[in-house]
């Protein structure tokens, strides 16, 4: 008898943990589920302005398979805003209608008013503080309104995943003038007082792609925002610092156009850069020695030339350009090349006495001693080089 009691107690017992432990009391449904996949944020009159594209799960699970449809799919902005990011957050959550999940967030687009160290900082320490952001995220900056960014589609009515805002590396890959930031660059670059933080600007291009004969907005990267001496970002659009890719060691590819007087002559590819920059230091003073290498390739020859004269009028060009954005960026308080930091590396204490500890620059316009540029031109496509 005892034994039966016992027996029967096991299975009460048994039969009361399984009424507990079966099931995710905590889960949600898919179909029940806002999936935000970027963030915008804003600041104007003592407000943080939060933004959020959101995206229901078919739209998400388009981008696997890359499928086209008849329809654009939909895309959703939330916006609210509050004297803190999280105070903005909070009363966004007030009218949405289901739960939000932010795991899936790929891309955050940050406005130029927010582009202040002051503002960087706390963002990021809101963000890094909630436990479903991740420090992957592709991050921007922009001139454009945010509504205008976050509510932009994709190209054949793809999924919006499938474009440069949460996908910039196959754009990247096929001209390589301004590398895309993961948000833990962003942080680190941003807390360390010897580097340039640097920022790609993202905008709204109108007029390179129609459908139908109509003009459609799709994504571009336009420019960067660099952080000067001090405390704000400077936005320097691709117009003004033709050359800021050029010392870039990530670089894949990017165009040069082979000109000298005016005459063009071709254009080459140039592509596996091998950059050397060595600090100079002299007393108080620092100057850079620097030493880049190419490979290229020519894809376009108008008017013959000869090997020599190719190679001499490119690397003239080259030089030009890159000096021409240094000294643009001196202009607006901006280390384009990221010189300081090499400063640093080599010889910290000298970098902190003439930088102030990072308070002011330590370049001039002669700062760069040598600029060496050796270009190789060993392809020219499926023709000859006619001379």
């Amino acid at each position: 008898m005892k034994r039966l009691v016992q027996r029967w107690l096991l299975g009460l017992l048994s039969l009361s943990l399984c009424f507990v432990t079966s099931g995710c009391w905590s889960a949600y449904e898919i179909q029940q589920v806002d999936y935000a996949k970027a963030i915008g944020i804003d600041y104007k009159d003592g407000m943080y302005h939060m933004y959020v594209q959101s995206m229901d799960f078919a739209s998400v699970a388009k981008s696997d398979n890359s499928t086209k449809t008849a329809e654009a799919p939909p895309v959703w902005v939330g916006h609210a805003s509050g004297r803190t990011l999280n105070l903005a957050v909070n009363e966004l959550f007030r009218s949405s209608q289901l739960h939000i999940a932010w795991g899936h967030v790929t891309a955050i687009v940050m406005a130029e008013n927010v582009l202040t160290s002051k503002h960087i900082t706390e963002v990021f320490d809101m963000l890094g503080r909630f436990p479903e952001s991740r420090y992957t995220t592709w991050v921007y900056g922009t001139r454009d309104p945010l509504e205008n960014i976050l509510s932009a589609t994709s190209i054949y009515n793809m999924s919006p995943l499938d474009s440069i805002l949460h996908n910039p590396l196959p754009s990247f890959l096929e001209e390589s003038l301004f590398p895309p930031v993961l948000s833990f660059k962003l942080i680190a670059t941003h807390n360390d007082a010897s580097t340039t933080t640097y920022l790609p600007c993202i905008t709204l291009n109108k007029e390179h792609w129609s459908q139908n004969k109509k003009n459609y907005e799709l994504f571009m990267i336009d420019g960067a925002f660099f952080e000067r001496t001090g405390d704000k970002f400077e936005y320097l659009p691709h117009s003004t610092i033709p050359g800021f890719h050029w010392l870039l060691k990530d670089m894949r590819r990017a165009p040069l156009i082979i000109e000298n007087e005016g005459t063009i002559y071709g254009a080459l590819s140039v592509g596996l850069p091998n950059v050397k920059i060595v600090p100079v230091i002299r007393g108080n003073e620092v100057y850079f020695n620097i030493d880049a290498k190419y490979l290229t390739a020519l894809y376009e020859y108008i008017t013959p030339v000869s090997y020599d004269e190719m190679v001499q009028f490119s690397e003239k060009t080259l030089r030009e350009q890159i000096l021409q954005t240094y000294r643009e960026g001196l202009k607006r308080g901006v280390d384009v090349y990221g010189l300081q930091e090499k400063v640093y590396r080599k010889n910290p204490s000298l970098w902190r006495k003439l930088s102030n500890n990072g308070s002011k620059m330590i370049l001039t316009e002669d700062s760069i001693q040598e600029l060496d540029i050796h270009i190789t031109i060993p392809y020219t496509g499926k023709f000859r080089r006619k001379v």
